[in-house]
Formats: structure tokens, sequence, C-alpha cells
């Protein structure tokens, strides 16, 4: 998901995939029902929508108490002072994960952005978790 900027990267993305040898041939028709049933809710078609600047699995890298840290999430999106953090995950729900999303709201928000929301997407049962 994090190489679709918009819907209609989709097909395209999953081509990559099979071509890369990470999915199979086999399993491209599923993944491009699924994917584009997931891209039917609301929250993922403004996620992938083109008004918004994106950026994809980049660092956030900062200062702290004189060491360098650095965070990478899934997907940020931007609108002027507006931004949303997206992390995708193929597991379980744990809470660690919610705070992962709030340590990322917190950076954006130290970057300048005011309106803030983080999603944790599960990709596998297609459930999304707003933090």
């Amino acid at each position: 998901f994090s190489t679709i900027n918009s819907e209609t990267d989709i097909d395209t993305a999953i081509n990559q995939l099979v071509f890369d040898g990470i999915i199979k041939d086999a399993e491209k028709e599923e993944i491009r029902i699924f994917t584009h049933q997931a891209f039917s809710k609301p929250e993922i078609k403004t996620w992938y929508d083109t008004s918004w600047s994106v950026i994809n699995e980049r660092d956030i890298i900062w200062m702290e108490s004189g060491n360098i840290k650095n965070r990478r999430p899934d997907r940020v999106i931007t609108k002027g002072d507006a931004a949303i953090v997206v992390d995708f995950k193929f597991g379980k729900k744990n809470k660690k994960y919610n705070r992962q999303i709030e340590e990322y709201a917190k950076l954006l928000k130290m970057i300048g952005y005011k309106n803030i929301n983080g999603y944790l997407w599960y990709v596998s049962t297609n459930e999304i978790e707003h933090i």
C-alpha cells in the first residue's frame, strides 16, 4: 500500500509486486479485488486522495537529549496545517501500535501541523482504528 499514491495506481502496484516476486501471479486477482474493495471505505479514499500531499515511508528526524532520533511512519498525507498519519499492520491488534501512532502525531505537531489524525489499518481484516 505504500507504493500506491492514488486509487489509479492499484493495478500498477500489484503488477510490480508480481514482477518483483513478492506475490504470485495466481494471487494477483484476489489481491486486486481486495484492494479495490478496501478503497471503497471513506477513510481509505481520503488517504489516497490526490488533493493531499503524500509522504510514504520517510524518516522524521529530530534531536532529543543530544541524540539524533528517527521514526518512519508508513504514510503521512498533508494539506495546509492538517496531517493524517497511517500505519499498515498485517498482524493482530496490539496497544503498542496505538502508542506508535501517538508518537508520530506528536512529532508532526513539533513540525508545525495543527490538525492531526492518526489511524491504524489492520489490512488483513480491513479494520481501521482511529487513534
